[in-house]
């Protein structure tokens, strides 16, 4: 294909010399049809539930499909930059520059060899590291969610990779975020985590937003300034072929119907390896069974947000319907004239247009992508030790 771009071909130590705003440009509207870069952190109080995992392959899946992305760590284990394929001490700079110095978030945000996949990770070296970091994300929690929003300018999606408890770090993470994704092990001591997890970011939300002054500084409704929804949770190491695994997805549909993605990630060892190899599952083994599923999952997140906006939306246009139709009559006066002039009626709900449902967004399509390379190659092949390889369909 003529117009096809490459893949960024130089390593993250060498593109972390450069700007992000050197690399990604504002945009109009995002592939969410939002204004700005939407936030989403992936939570979870129990560790080992494929958090990191999830997080970048996600991310990875959305950068093929045409979204900007951000994965940005805060967890002091820097789980991020490792399965990225660079180490903590290789960073030239690291997240608590935003506190320390004068630079920016979108300054320090480091260019993957993937083309749109950008990351931003703590820089820890020791215990005194991981302290002096999450000491200073809980006192300066502000500004994190000021850098956070102005990213959204340059992002067209923001993740935010917690670590696995509900400490300043997660805590930070929310108070930046639109919503939160909670991965659940399938195991019955992880399924046990999510009720009083939802419980506590619930408290939360209304502990640091309800009441507090919005950015016009108006108290009043600062609620709706900084709204967090649950995007969804999504089962990971799932195994339909043992009685825990299935026991667990059932539980777990009953308990949250709706609220739980259809797409579950499979127990695979290409995901397990990931970290080893220092890149996305999406990556270096697309035709694998948990690359497929993140692929779904990526799919199936933009498609549930578009589904609820265009509910919402209807939900809007109904609401006004009904006011209009609630007008009181005005015994001749300015309404019925107005009406009179236009050739209309009494009936003001004839006047409005029937609601259209907006067509369905283009999500990325993982048949066609691999299509599409084995007819660069002409033949068949399979994904072997070529490193970041593949770019994103168009």
């Amino acid at each position: 294909m003529d117009n096809e771009r490459d893949p960024i071909e130089e390593s993250p130590t060498a593109a972390s010399e450069k700007s992000d705003c050197e690399t990604a440009e504002p945009r109009r509207r995002t592939p969410w049809d939002t204004v700005d870069g939407r936030v989403i952190s992936l939570v979870s109080r129990k560790g080992g539930v494929g958090k990191t995992t999830s997080a970048v392959n996600i991310g990875a899946a959305l950068a093929l499909s045409g979204h900007t992305v951000l994965i940005v760590g805060v967890d002091p284990q820097c789980g991020v930059c490792r399965s990225l394929g660079v180490e903590p001490t290789d960073l030239s700079t690291g997240l608590a520059e935003i506190f320390t110095g004068p630079k920016a978030l979108t300054d320090l945000a480091q260019a993957s060899p993937l083309r749109d996949l950008f990351f931003v990770s703590p820089r820890i070296d020791s215990l005194d590291d991981e302290e002096a970091f999450l000491e200073m994300l809980e006192a300066h929690a502000d500004d994190f969610v000021r850098e956070i929003d102005q990213a959204r300018f340059l992002y067209d999606t923001i993740l935010v990779d917690c670590p696995p408890n509900l400490g300043s770090a997660t805590r930070a993470a929310l108070m930046s975020s639109d919503s939160y994704l909670v991965p659940v092990q399938a195991e019955e001591l992880c399924r046990g985590t999510v009720d009083p997890l939802l419980e506590f970011v619930g408290d939360f939300h209304r502990r640091a937003f309800v009441g507090q002054p919005a950015p016009d500084g108006n108290t009043a409704g600062a609620d709706a300034e900084r709204p967090l929804r649950l995007e969804g949770l999504f089962l990971t190491m799932a195994n339909e072929r043992t009685r825990m695994g299935r026991h667990v997805a059932a539980r777990l549909a009953e308990d949250f119907g709706e609220e739980l993605f259809d797409t579950g990630i499979p127990r695979t060892t290409r995901l397990s390896e990931m970290a080893l190899r220092g890149k996305p599952a999406v990556i270096y083994d697309r035709r694998s069974p948990g690359s497929r599923a993140y692929f779904d999952l990526a799919d199936e997140l933009v498609y549930r947000f578009h589904l609820e906006s265009e509910a919402a939306e209807a939900a809007e246009a109904d609401a006004a319907r009904e006011q209009q139709v609630k007008l009181p009559a005005s015994g001749g006066g300015g309404l019925d004239r107005f009406l009179a002039e236009l050739g209309g009626s009494r009936e003001v709900s004839s006047q409005i247009p029937a609601f259209e449902e907006p067509s369905s967004p283009e999500m990325v399509s993982l048949d066609d992508l691999l299509a599409e390379e084995e007819g660069k190659s002409g033949e068949s092949e399979e994904w072997g030790d070529d490193p970041w390889s593949g770019s994103r369909p168009h």
